[in-house]
């Protein structure tokens, strides 16, 4: 009774249904009415149409009613609707099967609904109708973009509904990976920075879940500010005269910087035919390039980049130096003309000691000058100075009377060896009167040759006379 008044209709309508409900009954010895199966469960997002069935038989002159248990409401009662729910209708087959139609369900129609028959006792079966919510952020509880200073914390706040309860992930849209870079929380409604930097910067997206589809984000621009700082690739840059040179310099800074160029005089330097200027961006980053055409003279020397916003500036200069100019093609026959006249020629000079300028090639400091000297002491490197003796010039150190000289001097250091050696060499050997330019020589029916000692001197001797020649 207290279910039917609850349903909002006035009592004295719903008599004849109660009347209906509670007077059922059926023939003596046949069997009572009973459910088929049971109620399947139901899920449904919100919005869409729910239907709960439920199946009986033998059910004769008993009647079957719907009923919301949560709020005790009873919603149908045989064929007719109770309740003045709009959204609610009923369905039946053959008296056999009633269905309650719910159309564009919401999280309030969430829970049980009760299929029963007035019989004594009355009988009854349970479905529950599940309503999923797909994830929705709550824009009240967003962050939205945020700028903070470089070195400070900062919290993002993303909250979301929906059912199940969504989850709620951060993730950043640029290839930049948040755990490189001190991120405490990457799922979770809030996501938290310690100590922001200039790598933070960038769009974090807060995703929610919930395997509902759709799923949805939103975006947070974070953006750190800090004062400007550069860093110059080359301080020194060389080039030659006419030619031209590109000086680089690469900045950061948020709010982005001013950039720009000055000479030695402290003059910004202005776009011209001679002077090209560029700059690239990229984030909080900008390259700057100066290239300056068809150098000059007035052209080497000292020029700064300058970078300037709201919250300080700084500066770097570049110097420019010139090379010397490739050396031309007439230049290099003059050269090998040079070399071939007047290569290794050493002084002028004559009598002992004369002095004279060095002209001689050095390029190649490795390679050895082969000297010769001729009765004047002139000197000669690597050219074919006459032997009065043979004509021919030198192939090796000495040659002509400059080893006459050599071998004349070996002559008298033989003799004084000798003469020490005969004073002491036994009986029967024999030195030899002459040595025209030989070491020595013995009679063939000499018993002893000369010592070791003498040979070895001898050939001392001689490298050293060839050494001071």
């Amino acid at each position: 009774m207290q279910l039917l008044l609850s349903s909002g209709w006035p009592w004295w309508s719903l008599l004849p249904l109660l009347l209906l409900f509670m007077t059922g009954g059926g023939d003596a010895g046949l069997p009572g009415p009973r459910f088929v199966g049971q109620i399947e469960n139901v899920t449904v997002a919100a919005g869409r149409n729910a239907v709960l069935t439920c199946t009986v038989e033998h059910l004769r002159g008993y009647k079957v009613a719907w009923v919301q248990v949560e709020t005790q409401t009873i919603l149908t009662i045989h064929t007719s609707v109770i309740t003045r729910n709009p959204r609610v209708g009923l369905s039946h087959e053959s008296h056999n099967v009633f269905r309650l139609h719910l159309k564009e369900v919401t999280e309030a129609d969430r829970g049980y609904y009760m299929c029963q028959m007035n019989t004594d006792p009355m009988i009854n079966q349970k479905g529950f109708l599940q309503v999923v919510v797909p994830p929705d952020i709550d824009d009240s509880a967003w962050t939205g973009d945020l700028v903070v200073r470089e070195g400070t914390n900062v919290s993002l706040e993303c909250k979301a509904r929906g059912y199940p309860p969504p989850t709620v992930t951060w993730r950043r849209e640029d290839p930049h990976d948040p755990t490189q870079h001190s991120v405490k929380v990457l799922e979770g409604q809030t996501l938290t920075i310690g100590k922001v930097s200039r790598l933070h910067m960038g769009a974090y997206l807060c995703v929610a879940s919930n395997g509902i589809q759709p799923s949805v984000s939103k975006r947070i621009q974070l953006k750190v500010q800090f004062p400007p700082m550069l860093w110059i690739p080359n301080q020194l840059e060389g080039a030659r005269h006419g030619e031209s040179v590109t000086l680089q310099c690469n900045t950061e800074a948020f709010p982005r910087s001013i950039n720009y160029w000055t000479n030695h005089r402290g003059e910004m330097i202005a776009a011209s035919t001679r002077y090209e200027t560029t700059t690239k961006e990229e984030s909080y980053k900008t390259y700057m390039r100066l290239v300056i055409h068809n150098l000059t003279q007035y052209d080497f020397n000292t020029y700064r980049c300058i970078a300037k916003n709201s919250l300080g500036e700084t500066d770097g200069s570049i110097r420019l130096y010139e090379i010397e100019p490739r050396p031309t093609k007439e230049d290099s026959k003059e050269g090998s003309a040079s070399k071939e006249d007047g290569e290794g020629e050493i002084g002028d000079g004559e009598g002992d000691g004369g002095g004279g300028g060095v002209k001689y090639n050095s390029s190649t400091p490795d390679e050895s000058i082969n000297l010769t000297t001729d009765k004047r002491g002139k000197m000669w490197s690597n050219k074919q100075s006459p032997s009065k003796k043979t004509g021919r010039g030198p192939i090796s150190w000495r040659t002509g009377e400059a080893m006459n000289e050599v071998l004349s001097e070996v002559d008298l250091r033989f003799r004084e060896k000798e003469y020490s050696h005969s004073k002491d060499s036994p009986p029967g050997m024999k030195t030899a009167s002459s040595y025209d330019h030989s070491f020595t020589s013995y009679d063939s029916g000499s018993a002893a040759s000369p010592s070791s000692r003498t040979v070895v001197g001898a050939a001392v001797a001689c490298v050293a006379a060839l050494w001071r020649l």
